[in-house]
Parts: C-alpha cells; sequence; structure tokens
C-alpha cells in the first residue's frame, strides 16, 4: 500500500485551493491520502478528495471544517496509522498496533523510526519552516514494514 501523508497546506484562500504540480506528482499512483490538519477550506478538501480516497484531521487553523475528527486510527494493513494536527495528541491517541505515528502543526519535515513505531511529519507544501523546502511525504506498507520517504518541491 502507498499513501500519501500531507500536513499544513493552509489552502483557506480561494486563489490558494489548486493543489500544485509537484504535490500531484509525488501522491500519483498513492491508495489514499492522509492530511494531519490545517488544510482550512472545503473547496481544499474536495480538490484532494478527487486525487485518491482521503481521510484528514482538524488542524487549528480548520476553522471551516468542524465537523473533521481531531484524530483517526486509519489500518495500513501492517497495522494502524495514528493520526492528529499536534504530536502530543497523536501520541495519547495511539492504540496498541499503531505501526505509523502522524502529526502536523510544527510545519517541520521529520521522519524518525522509534522501535517499532515510525514518526513521520510532512512538513508543509506551503508554509515550511526553519529554512526547509516546502514537502510532502509517501508511505509505503506491505509485508516487508512501513517506509517512510520526504518528497520535496
Amino acid at each position: 500500500m502507498k499513501i500519501g501523508l500531507i500536513s499544513d497546506t493552509h489552502y483557506g484562500h480561494p486563489s490558494k485551493v489548486a493543489i500544485p504540480d509537484w504535490v500531484k506528482a509525488a501522491f500519483k499512483d498513492v491508495d489514499m491520502i492522509i492530511h494531519a490538519g490545517d488544510i482550512e477550506s472545503r473547496a481544499a478538501y474536495n480538490e484532494f478528495s478527487n486525487l485518491a480516497p482521503f481521510y484528514a484531521v482538524r488542524g487549528n487553523c480548520d476553522y471551516q471544517l468542524n465537523d473533521l475528527p481531531q484524530h483517526r486510527n486509519i489500518d495500513i494493513g501492517c497495522g494502524i496509522l495514528t493520526v492528529a494536527h499536534r504530536v502530543g495528541y497523536a501520541r495519547s491517541s495511539m492504540v496498541s498496533n499503531t505501526r505509523v505515528l502522524l502529526y502536523g502543526h510544527t510545519h517541520l519535515a521529520v521522519i524518525n523510526q522509534q522501535d517499532n513505531l515510525l514518526v513521520i511529519n510532512p512538513g508543509s507544501p506551503s508554509m515550511p519552516r526553519g529554512g526547509m523546502p516546502p514537502s510532502v511525504a509517501v508511505l509505503t506498507a506491505d509485508e516487508e514494514g512501513v517506509r517512510g520517504e520526504l518528497r520535496y518541491r
């Protein structure tokens, strides 16, 4: 299974709703896309939904998307991916077979293996921080385990 991971798009303004071509290319042939919050608009949510099955959680700037859950536990075949916007809430939402912890909020891209847990923040494709380039991540989950890869503009 191949999964597109994204966070902190901040596509609230109508001129920013279009998903950049480099993000579409990074998510080519993914089985699903998971957004770790701060989408900001229903139009952007719908754009992502047109690319692949789409799951999202509510971020601190998602005032127009109050119906989104605070966290999700998603079956990725070899375990569970737990996602929430802030890392602390994501950690407190983990279940016994969580294999991947996905969070956003910091706009800093990171992939870190912590024992049996793969921790990923895909950064931000529109507002990266810390001098980092715009980024997303792609997760591969199969019989060999889980692997994450950052993709940059």
